[in-house]
């Protein structure tokens, strides 16, 4: 893989943890864990990973981690539960609807390493495909750019990267701060006056301005995301 790959683990049981991420921190991997559920989340939100790792409890704490993941987040990376062989009716259900995968204890090292990198290696060439359309848009990775029925967009280098993002991950939940590292490079709490600039000019370049079938909708306290309308919100 060109890139170490990133996992976040959800710590539950510590036992797991050592001898099972071993494998993947041996392989290359950064691995990195979350505490609880609510602080696995806010990694997710403001960080980038290949993989999820999430120990399967069968009660609704998981079904609302799922909800806060795929729902309120949009994070569409891949998944893999860790469970108990009495869950395995459950999780083919979870699993079939979200398109996410699992493994049942006993789990043998490589059996885990290779799960790991099937997953990480098929997401990154959904990712990395160099065309993709989204509505009215055409993105070419390749050409860094961005056209809107067939015209092309005169954007900075930065919007470019802002727009192929959300258009590449409509729905998806992105803080400021993951913003900052992601395009600008810069890890840390500083003022957001920069990205702000940016979210607004890209609206503007984009044609998206909350009046038409698309929005970048700041959420209160979290980012920004790249919405669809429904038509009566659109004309209201």
């Amino acid at each position: 893989m060109s890139k170490l790959p990133k996992v976040l683990h959800l710590v539950q049981e510590l036992e797991f943890d050592e001898p099972y991420l071993a494998v993947l921190k041996d392989a290359g991997y950064q691995c990195y864990v979350g505490i609880d559920r609510k602080h696995l989340l806010k990694q997710l939100e403001a960080e980038e990973f290949d993989l999820l790792i999430i120990e399967w409890r069968n009660d609704d704490t998981t079904v609302w981690m799922l909800e806060q993941v795929r729902e309120f987040l949009q994070w569409h990376g891949p998944i893999l539960f860790i469970a108990d062989k009495d869950d395995e009716e459950g999780l083919h259900q979870a699993c079939a609807h979200h398109r996410d995968n699992f493994l049942t204890r006993p789990i043998q090292p490589n059996t885990l390493l290779s799960c790991a990198n099937k997953l990480v290696q098929n997401a990154r060439y959904t990712m990395h495909q160099d065309c993709f359309e989204f509505g009215p848009y055409q993105v070419s990775l390749g050409l860094k750019e961005i056209s809107l029925k067939g015209k092309p967009i005169n954007l900075t280098s930065k919007e470019f990267e802002l727009g192929a993002l959300f258009l590449r991950n409509p729905g998806r939940l992105y803080s400021r701060k993951f913003l900052l590292k992601k395009i600008w490079g810069i890890d840390c709490d500083i003022s957001t006056r920069t990205v702000d600039a940016h979210i607004s000019s890209l609206r503007k370049k984009l044609n998206i301005k909350g009046d038409g079938l698309y929005r970048i909708k700041t959420v209160y306290q979290h980012g920004y995301r790249l919405e669809l309308l429904e038509e009566t919100e659109a004309v209201a």
